[in-house]
């Protein structure tokens, strides 16, 4: 990769928007991160992928914060749309996670990234990928929230996200962004919630072995519960990851200002760039020692019950709504088929009753074709097993059996094994370009451009055997 005015060192990483390349500015010989654009075919959705590249870069470009990485410079050279920014020698969140992470060292973490939130929160940006990658650190180990690529202006750039759209990483997403609903700085709150946990615990409040199973537990599986030792930490917890975003903090400013209050109150100090405490700061401390005095008093109350809620709090955790999932032995797999769906109970709110979490099908159909599009994007056509955009589409018709999006995305999916085969063909590839027809027919039988490729590579294959049987005879 070569772009004027930067010598490229290597290659940091690949994603969705494109290529990550440590390089030197050499006008001022320093160590710059570039983000570079992935070309892709012409037409709208080339358009709105530029549209989205260059949205990070005026998003990012507009904030000035301590902790909010730093953009020098976006360009276009040769057809090469990139943005120049700071680069972090001190790696990101998710080594802190793998090292270990004492409460104060979160507690500071949630403090400095929300400032960063509370800032952009202010200038209507929400970052809607709020996630321990995304966190990086500098050398003296200051942390910084990066990574604005599906930032959105609440007021100006709505055309770029419609409603129903979900966007950002499924372990981290609010209820509400999951649902793909019009979304506020609150989603951000409780994908800082969800680190949180994850600070302290050293893993994620919820597992699941499809994204589309965490997606649920985010909507209806109950709060995540921290065990005895971190319980001074619980109600901050609470009040990040409520699933009614009505409960969570109104804002960040909010939220860092309870973090304050809390670090001081257990003695931890605070190194905000705000200043010392106000006020009503104070008095809010002094209502937090009282609270913590009061459970104190009331812990031998509640000791004798304490292994049987921990019991029953460990079950609702990790209770994972099940699915009946439409089996990819038979060829093809997306016939509709019965699936089990959960009663609904009359007096559920937000799908929940006593006895566990019950599965909204409109829930699940908007997450699968969430899942199902984001797959054929990365061209997870039909791999990986359980993960890939023939298996969601199948689900869709599973659920749903007139699903238009499922019913097209079929077809979608035999286009674009039609292109790989020819691509393949034409590189000569021609053992890959029948594992593309092969696997293009079993999603759609009667694709008359796979049928049409098939032929034709039989005729030729017919036809220089032929010549090759006729060469010897002759001989």
């Amino acid at each position: 990769m070569e772009i004027q005015g930067f010598k490229v060192i290597r290659t940091i990483g690949r994603g969705g928007m494109g290529t990550v390349y440590l390089a030197t500015q050499q006008s001022l010989a320093r160590a710059v991160v570039l983000k570079t654009m992935t070309a892709g075919e012409e037409g709208t959705a080339r358009e709105e992928f530029i549209e989205r590249f260059l949205n990070e870069a005026r998003i990012v470009a507009s904030l000035r914060h301590p902790h909010i990485v730093t953009i020098f410079d976006i360009g276009n050279d040769d057809g090469v749309l990139y943005i120049s920014m700071e680069y972090l020698e001190g790696g990101d969140l998710r080594d802190k996670i793998r090292d270990g992470m004492p409460p104060e060292e979160a507690l500071e973490v949630l403090e400095k990234v929300g400032e960063a939130l509370a800032l952009a929160h202010s200038e209507g940006i929400i970052h809607r990928d709020v996630k321990p990658a995304n966190i990086l650190y500098r050398e003296d180990g200051t942390p910084l929230l990066s990574d604005f690529g599906i930032a959105k202006r609440l007021k100006f750039d709505a055309e770029l996200t419609s409603t129903g759209t979900i966007l950002g990483s499924p372990v981290y997403m609010s209820p509400e962004q999951a649902e793909g609903m019009q979304v506020d700085g609150r989603t951000d709150i409780y994908s800082l919630g969800v680190i949180f946990y994850e600070m302290l615990m050293g893993s994620r409040p919820y597992e699941g072995d499809s994204a589309v199973k965490i997606i649920m537990q985010h909507l209806q599986a109950p709060l995540p519960k921290f065990p005895k030792r971190f319980a001074s930490y619980q109600d901050l917890l609470d009040r990040m990851m409520a699933k009614d975003r009505q409960q969570r903090f109104a804002d960040a400013a909010e939220l860092v200002s309870y973090v304050q209050q809390l670090r001081a109150e257990l003695g931890m100090g605070s190194d905000s760039e705000h200043g010392s405490a106000s006020a009503s700061h104070k008095t809010g401390v002094a209502g937090l020692q009282r609270k913590h005095v009061l459970w104190g008093a009331l812990a031998g109350i509640f000791l004798m019950a304490s292994g049987a809620l921990s019991l029953y709090v460990y079950l609702e955790i990790t209770r994972v709504p099940s699915f009946s999932y439409v089996s990819r032995s038979s060829v093809p797999v997306h016939r509709p088929v019965a699936v089990a769906r959960p009663a609904a109970s009359p007096n559920t709110a937000g799908g929940m009753n006593g006895s566990g979490a019950d599965v909204r099908p409109e829930e699940a159909i908007k997450a699968l074709e969430w899942l199902a599009k984001t797959s054929f994007e990365k061209d997870n056509l039909t791999t990986p097993p359980a993960d890939n955009a023939h298996y969601y589409y199948s689900r869709l018709l599973a659920l749903d059996p007139g699903n238009i999006l499922a019913k097209q995305g079929f077809s979608t999916i035999a286009e674009r094994y039609v292109i790989l085969a020819e691509k393949a063909f034409s590189a000569r590839n021609y053992i890959k370009a029948r594992s593309y027809i092969t696997l293009g027919l079993q999603v759609e039988p009667s694709n008359k451009g796979l049928v049409a490729l098939r032929s034709f590579i039989e005729n030729r294959e017919k036809t220089l055997l032929e010549r090759f049987i006729g060469f010897f005879l002759a001989g």
